[in-house]
């Protein structure tokens, strides 16, 4: 580590550094036309560049340079500071959840957060985790956004714009040393013209962190965390009818350990798991477990091109997105050897083609049309095992010694859209938006589970056979096919009650295509077990209807949006009391809530800026729940839902923002900004178990900076979490707890967000 932060102070000393600072509390990447003391924000939210104020739509547009100000690498930390937005980590898999809303722990969902990376979609909910490194801006749309964007946007979308190569040679390289957790970053970016009208773009980064918890089992602090990324841009524009830009990118990152925690023990589970059965139920970043590892490796290639045809532009967007993952995870998160060495893979690779015809702009009537082609295909690979610690248990139990389920799944899709959205002026003050998109997608599926005893394994394979039927799981294979049409509509009515005043009302249709369960360990069909397992489940739908008003003036910025979404046929795991959870369409939600964000530039250098939003969720109809540690199940077997909010869905959230900026001397400037994030309480488990509740919190951040007035050099000082808040972003009960308690003890684990961290940052331009 020390050998890091050598090399850290001396790539930093090789350039001469430039500063960056936030602007705002979600500035977009590169401003363009001044209004006074504000700066417009240009989004691309509608496939256009727009002013944000422009946009009739709830969006927030983070910049770049905020990303890298705060020395944030990927979406789970950038969502802290978005209301509306949570990202985070589960046992197996990554949460993005917009206004409560989000996909489950199975991979046969597709995500209900879109992700999009430079027009291209990213829709694996592991590719969350992707490093971000030289962002002109990430765009958050909240709520279904299905014209544009496509099918699957249920929830809303993310649009990530990374930076293209300039017409002029520059170059930065930029370190960070954060000195509580020893995280390391290291960037280097090259940029300029190779020839007339060719030009190009590469950037390198590494990032490397020891870990903010301590696994006294493996004497190791986690999560442990090696990342490197390499892109590189090659843009063709001769200043004639046709341009061009290829991207390469490759990503290879790995982390060790998670950051999870034990706490909230109950009943006589710490009198049970006791000497060689210890359990740490102190919330102390102190922890043991068997060892948790993800390694990931992404390739993306992707051709944007551009021909106009007299004033129109046709745009051409072609992606080839290929991803291995491969995780070792002790799943019963402990250091009891139970359930150690499981192992997940999954494999996805992606063709897409998208055409787009688009108007010029500035008409009486502005449009845009296109087709796009999605071929995907996903393998992936599930080994449970029961370790041989169960054999020194009494019956049944030991009969689980040695053994192990092997899940393996595959499955093919292709998908076929049509979309278009125009706009009608009506008056120069009126306009109306109307647009649609058809989807045709076909789907094959197929599952086979086996139930394999190791060479330890005592018992014979019918009584294995058994006690794994006993928890409903059972050797099986069964595939299927799915069609899915689908048509989502929207409309939007926009006003301009002033030159500076913009009014709006809107609707559209979303929807989540359907699929298969990935995890379910046996047949829907079965007759040998108590409760069987499900395998296809069907598209979900929402309705969503909006009004905002935009405000940009001179020195002030206001957006406001009161929103509805009513969701139909939620996909939802539904758990069997035993081991598992089988998808189901079993629940019904509406959200309903307002945003609401400014910006105030209050003198020549200070601006302040902030969001907020209030969330109203309620299960309008979910009678299949899980129940939570000694809740009573209602006649059916499951606890209702209906009338609660979800998990992980505070009722406020927000942040606040102060920038100022100042010059010191002649070829010196100052730059500060103080930001603080908050949220209300929330329940941190998907059981909506009140033993998880996480309290309200502010997490208060600030960055100071010294700079040469050009921006040739800057080092600065960053904190995050300086109040060190010790904030619960999911959680779950221990897996086997009440089982080998007996139903008279229990505890809980769940991810704990990263406590305060100090770090200094170098930047050179050039």
């Amino acid at each position: 580590m020390k050998r890091n932060f050598v090399a850290l102070l001396a790539a930093s000393a090789l350039a001469s550094p430039g500063i960056a600072f936030a602007q705002n509390a979600a500035p977009a990447a590169e401003p363009t036309e001044e209004q006074g003391g504000l700066e417009e924000i240009i989004v691309t939210a509608q496939k256009r560049a727009e002013g944000l104020s422009d946009v009739p739509i709830s969006i927030s547009a983070i910049s770049g340079k905020q990303v890298e100000n705060y020395g944030q690498t990927n979406l789970e930390q950038i969502s802290s500071s978005v209301p509306n937005l949570k990202i985070t980590q589960t046992a197996i898999a990554n949460r993005i959840a917009i206004r409560g809303i989000a996909s489950g722990d199975n991979k046969g969902f597709e995500q209900s957060v879109a992700m999009f990376v430079d027009g291209v979609y990213y829709g694996r909910d592991q590719l969350s985790r992707l490093p971000l490194v030289d962002m002109e801006r990430v765009e958050v749309l909240r709520g279904p956004q299905p014209t544009l964007f496509g099918k699957n946007a249920i929830a809303g979308a993310v649009n990530i714009t990374t930076r293209s190569p300039t017409d002029e040679f520059e170059g930065s390289v930029s370190g960070l040393y954060e000195f509580n957790h020893k995280e390391v970053q290291l960037t280097g970016v090259l940029s300029g013209p190779l020839s007339e009208g060719v030009e190009a773009r590469v950037v390198g980064y590494h990032r490397s962190m020891d870990g903010y918890f301590y696994n006294q089992k493996l004497d190791r602090d986690e999560p442990n965390v090696d990342e490197y990324y390499f892109r590189g841009k090659l843009e063709l524009d001769r200043g004639g009818p046709f341009a061009a830009e290829l991207k390469l990118e490759y990503a290879d990152f790995e982390m060790k350990g998670q950051p999870r925690d034990v706490f909230g023990a109950v009943g006589n589970y710490n009198t049970v798991f006791q000497g060689p059965f210890f359990v740490s139920t102190d919330p102390d970043y102190v922890r043991e477990d068997n060892g948790y590892e993800s390694k990931n490796k992404v390739f993306g290639a992707t051709l944007n091109a551009d021909l106009e045809v007299g004033e129109h532009t046709v745009t051409s967007v072609s992606s080839l997105l290929d991803y291995k993952t491969r995780e070792i995870v002790d799943v019963d998160f402990s250091g009891i050897s139970f359930l150690d060495g499981t192992n997940l893979r999954e494999d996805y690779r992606q063709f897409s083609q998208e055409l787009r015809l688009t108007s010029p702009g500035g008409e009486t009537f502005n449009y845009i049309a296109g087709v796009y082609y999605q071929h995907a295909k996903l393998d992936v690979q599930d080994f449970t095992l029961f370790n041989p610690t169960f054999l020194a248990l009494g019956a049944p139990f030991n009969a689980l010694g040695d053994t192990r389920n092997d899940r393996d799944y595959a499955q093919k899709s292709d998908l076929i859209s049509g979309f278009a959205q125009g706009e009608l002026s009506v008056t120069d003050q009126l306009r109306i938006t109307a647009g649609a998109r058809f989807n045709h997608e076909k789907k094959t599926g197929s599952r086979t589970l086996a139930v394999v005893k190791g060479p330890l394994s005592t018992a014979p394979l019918p009584v294995v056979t058994a006690v794994f039927r006993a928890l409903n799981i059972e050797s099986h294979s069964i595939s299927g096919k799915i069609s899915e049409d689908s048509f989502n509509p929207m409309v939007n009515v926009q006003f301009d009650a002033t030159d500076d005043l913009m009014l709006y009302a809107s609707y559209a249709k979303g929807t989540k295509a359907g699929g298969f369960d990935i995890r379910s360990n046996s047949l829907p069909t079965s007759t040998t077990v108590a409760k069987p397992g499900a395998f296809e489940f069907e598209d979900e739908s929402a309705d969503n209807f909006e009004a905002g008003l935009k405000y940009k003036g001179r020195n002030v910025a206001f957006n406001l949006s009161v929103y509805r979404t009513d969701y139909k046929d939620l996909q939802v795991n539904i758990f069997d009391g035993t081991l598992n959870f089988n998808v189901r369409n079993a629940a019904e939600a509406r959200t309903q809530g307002v945003e609401a964000d400014f910006r105030a530039a209050l003198a020549d250098g200070l601006t302040i800026s902030g969001a907020v939003a209030y969330l109203d969720f309620k299960f309008t109809n979910f009678t299949d729940g899980q129940c939570y540690y000694l809740q009573t199940p209602g006649a059916n077997g499951f606890c209702d839902y209906s009338g609660k909010r979800n998990a992980l869905s505070p009722k406020w959230s927000g942040n606040l923002n102060v920038d100022y900026t100042t010059p010191v001397t002649s070829n010196m400037k100052v730059a500060f900004n103080v930001n603080a994030d908050f949220s209300s309480s929330y329940i941190a488990s998907a059981n909506l178990d009140p033993r998880t509740h996480q309290d309200g919190y502010v997490k208060l951040g600030a960055r100071l900076a010294l700079a040469q007035v050009d921006d040739r050099w800057e080092v600065a000082l960053i904190g995050r979490n300086l109040t060190n808040q010790r904030i619960l972003q999911t959680a779950s009960s221990m897996p086997l707890a009440t089982t080998i308690t007996r139903n008279a003890g229990n505890a809980y684990n769940g991810i704990v967000d990263r406590p305060r961290t100090i770090a200094v940052q170098l930047t050179g331009r050039f």
